[in-house]
């Protein structure tokens, strides 16, 4: 049975998936933990910014435990489908995936919900679905094809590839790629970088990317400039401008 570890240094939290004997692979207790895990980011205001990672110089994680599949009787005419996990969207505050190893049906999908993804070179990373004769699911088709777009997302998807860290950072679905050493340094640095900002910027910087395409270009401008206008009224904006002006680094 694997682990959920959960930990919280500053402003940052972090989440380690530990099922080493599986490449991390996410049982039910697992699951359960993740969630948890959400829940409890998600409600302290102390937290700014999440990290998910596997557990040593492991997977980052090789999907959905077929055990607990077949446990949760997901499969047959009356089966209860694949359990759901990756939701870090309707968050009020961005994850990043520190990816090592393999990132694969779930696993992929897990990184994909993230808002930032590093990867180390050895990183390995793809749909699983077609494969084991089921749609990927877990969000992922959804996700993948706003990432890279439909024509790509076919290609991934369709062929069911497992994309090495190199051409996930090509096609944009990794925004870095480092020496598997630098993984966890560099995840903890952007989200360093992420907790010195105000806490409502980031979020409503990240509701009007993921929330305004569905908008016409007319109707997302005057949303932006809504939000941008309602920015300009706060404290951390005051704040934010007097500090340059002061040259010290502002308090939000």
């Amino acid at each position: 049975m694997g682990r959920v570890h959960f930990s919280v240094d500053g402003h940052i939290a972090t989440i380690v998936l530990d099922n080493p004997e599986s490449h991390n692979a996410v049982d039910a207790p697992m699951r359960a933990e993740i969630e948890a895990s959400y829940k409890r980011v998600e409600v302290d205001d102390a937290i700014r910014v999440a990290i998910i990672r596997g557990a040593g110089n492991g997977s980052f994680c090789s999907g959905g435990s077929i055990d607990g599949y077949l446990e949760i009787k997901a499969f047959g005419p009356d089966g209860c489908g694949p359990p759901k996990i990756p939701r870090p969207h309707g968050s009020r505050k961005p994850y990043i995936a520190a990816m090592l190893g393999y990132a694969l049906g779930g696993g992929f999908a897990l990184a994909l919900a993230c808002d930032l993804r590093v990867a180390g070179r050895s990183a390995e990373m793809g749909p699983t679905g077609l494969k084991l004769g089921a749609v990927q699911g877990a969000q992922t088709i959804s996700r993948l094809t706003r990432l890279i777009g439909q024509s790509r997302a076919l290609g991934v998807l369709l062929l069911s590839k497992r994309l090495k860290a190199e051409e996930a950072e090509r096609i944009g679905l990794v925004h870095e790629m480092v020496d598997d050493e630098a993984v966890f340094d560099t995840a903890l640095a952007w989200a360093r970088t992420i907790a010195e900002f105000s806490p409502w910027t980031v979020e409503m910087t990240r509701r009007l990317i993921y929330e305004a395409h569905h908008l016409s270009f007319d109707e997302a401008i005057a949303w932006e400039d809504r939000i941008a206008l309602e920015g300009y009224r706060r404290p951390e904006a005051l704040e934010g401008f007097t500090a340059f002006k002061e040259r010290r680094r502002p308090k939000f």
